[in-house]
């Protein structure tokens, strides 16, 4: 619904008058060839790539070891909409924090890396020890019932679940707030 309402690119226009310039359907081999100019004149950025990586890695984990081995389809359904709504409020609480003029910076950053330590240890570890309740044999079985929203046993797994979500915002906002000080000190540095 809210696609409907956006401004035709042709109308945008920016603060010092110039018109935003959209692209028609680039080609693979425009966006390939792109891709090598920015990494050639802005090579730093591979050092985003193991963040890239780590940021991603963990989905297949939690969403197919996790929401769809041990719930039934609705339950799934509503994990889902918990997780994506618990990273929205995640980047938003690290977010504002990581960019508050309250507390310099160099601060924030060993605030941070403490804050992402703690709650890495916490949510994964608990994570961890859900993980120990099964294995991939009993959860692939005929017989094996998956939990529903309405069972007993069902509130701390959406916990986990929603923290999972959180951690991920968490996470993908405190490197992206460290590589975008990294890249900005390193392309002064570049230009001088």
């Amino acid at each position: 619904i809210l696609a409907a309402f956006l401004c035709n690119p042709a109308f945008v226009e920016r603060d010092d008058g110039s018109h935003v310039i959209v692209m028609k359907h680039p080609s693979w081999k425009s966006e390939i060839l792109g891709m090598f100019s920015v990494l050639k004149t802005d090579w730093y950025i591979v050092l985003l790539f193991p963040m890239f990586l780590a940021s991603n890695w963990f989905y297949a984990y939690q969403f197919q070891d996790v929401n769809l081995a041990k719930f039934n389809i609705r339950t799934r359904a509503l994990n889902n909409v918990l997780y994506w709504t618990a990273q929205m409020i995640g980047a938003s609480i690290f977010g504002y924090s990581l960019d508050s003029k309250a507390v310099r910076r160099p601060l924030k950053a060993k605030i941070n890396l403490v804050v992402l330590l703690v709650i890495t240890m916490a949510i994964w570890g608990g994570g961890y020890a859900w993980q120990k309740t099964y294995t991939r044999h009993e959860v692939t079985a005929k017989t094996y019932v998956k939990l529903d929203f309405k069972d007993s046993g069902y509130i701390g797994p959406m916990f986990l679940y929603i923290f999972y979500g959180l951690y991920d915002a968490a996470w993908q906002t405190s490197v992206y707030w460290y590589a975008t000080d990294l890249i900005a000190s390193t392309s002064a540095k570049l230009t001088t």
